[in-house]
């Protein structure tokens, strides 16, 4: 059976309004540290990009290393078959000349035909000498007019082979510079984003800790206003179980985690990331304000350790408790109501039973020490000194 009795909390509006300033604040804090991460995430997709894109740009290196390679050798075949043509040229004249040469003899010597040879031969073996002389004279000829030919030919020809290459120069060329163009183009493009990004998430990290200057200068207003506020206890209520009635201890709008002489003296306490009080196995936790239980387990803390979600938005854990009266998660509970129980021996990490309570997030983590003090306060106000 719980009775109690209420007073007003003259510093309750200020203290509502901080609690409302530092929870703006902190979701804004949140809200920019997402923003932070998601630009520090890109910036790291980036920094991989140009990780991958540096392994291409080796790869297209080396390819264009190649490339200038034949480039380089296509360029000494060029002046080699340039080489080669003048000398063709230089033939082709000389042949021609040649040719021009015989012509001319053969018309001022006014060469003998067949029959002109047969009837002026002084007798057979002048004949033949005459007509073999024909013969070399008309195979010279046809010498000089084939050579003439294949001369012109093969000209034709290295021309041709010339003009493909030059060609293939200068698609090669045109291919290598587009290649270094597209590179030099991702390149720029990648580092332009990389300096948006870093740039933006320096100026999202003053932001941040701005934010956090902030939210800090709140914290510690709020942790005043607390403080302030325990100084206006109220004892009150008891709870009947086991063993008669119990007190109840309050102050400041907040309850006493477990009925009064149970716990061991305030001077014992001793901060961790919350208050330690050593006290007897199995003895009731109460809730220190309404709320929900939301969870149940934390690591270090053993499988049975509430959370209590208040209804002011604070989260609440009961490290090292048992299973005992260990009420469902979901349950809503008033102030004072008993939801779990001292562990008994070793629970979790410990050296005895004892409950450390304090402030934590929403997965029951610990908040961290420098929560401990306004706990303290608070517990000290609740129990009455």
């Amino acid at each position: 059976m719980l009775a109690c009795a209420r007073t007003e909390d003259p510093s309750a509006a200020g203290l509502s309004a901080v609690q409302q300033t530092l929870s703006a604040t902190r979701a804004h804090e949140a809200a920019v540290q997402s923003a932070l991460d998601a630009d520090r995430g890109a910036l790291t997709r980036i920094q991989g990009s140009a990780a991958q894109l540096s392994a291409k740009v080796s790869s297209i290196e080396r390819d264009l290393a190649q490339r200038q390679a034949v480039l380089a050798a296509l360029t000494a075949r060029l002046r080699t078959e340039r080489a080669r043509l003048a000398r063709l040229e230089v033939e082709l004249r000389q042949t021609e000349q040649a040719l021009g040469r015989n012509l001319v003899a053969d018309y001022e010597a006014d060469r003998p035909d067949l029959v002109t040879v047969v009837l002026d031969a002084h007798g057979f073996n002048d004949l033949l000498e005459r007509m073999e002389f024909l013969r070399r004279a008309g195979h010279l000829d046809a010498q000089l007019v084939g050579t003439d030919r294949a001369a012109r030919s093969a000209l034709s020809a290295q021309a041709a082979r010339l003009g493909a290459l030059q060609a293939r120069q200068q698609r090669m060329a045109v291919a290598i510079l587009r290649q270094r163009d597209q590179l030099v183009a991702v390149q720029l493009t990648l580092a332009r984003r990389a300096n948006v990004l870093t740039s933006a998430a320096a100026h999202k990290s003053t932001e941040l800790a701005s934010i956090r200057q902030r939210r800090q200068q709140l914290q510690q207003q709020f942790d005043a206003l607390t403080a302030q506020a325990a100084a206006a206890t109220v004892p009150a209520a008891t709870i009947t179980g086991a063993g008669g009635p119990r007190a109840i201890l309050r102050g400041g709008g907040f309850v006493f985690p477990m009925p009064a002489g149970a716990a061991a003296p305030p001077g014992s306490w001793s901060p961790d990331q919350g208050v330690d009080i050593a006290a007897p196995g199995h003895t009731p936790l109460l809730a220190v304000a309404s709320g929900t239980i939301v969870l149940h387990g934390i690591g270090g803390f053993g499988p049975s350790a509430p959370v209590l979600r208040l209804d002011d938005g604070r989260y609440v854990y009961y490290g090292h408790a048992g299973p005992g009266n260990m009420l469902p998660i979901g349950t809503h509970v008033s102030a004072g109501q008993v939801i779990s129980e001292v562990g008994a021996g070793i629970v979790g990490i410990s050296s005895g039973p004892h409950l450390e309570i304090g402030f934590c997030d929403s997965s029951g983590t610990p908040l961290g020490a420098q929560t401990a003090p306004a706990m303290l306060a608070l517990l000290r106000a609740a129990y009455g000194g």
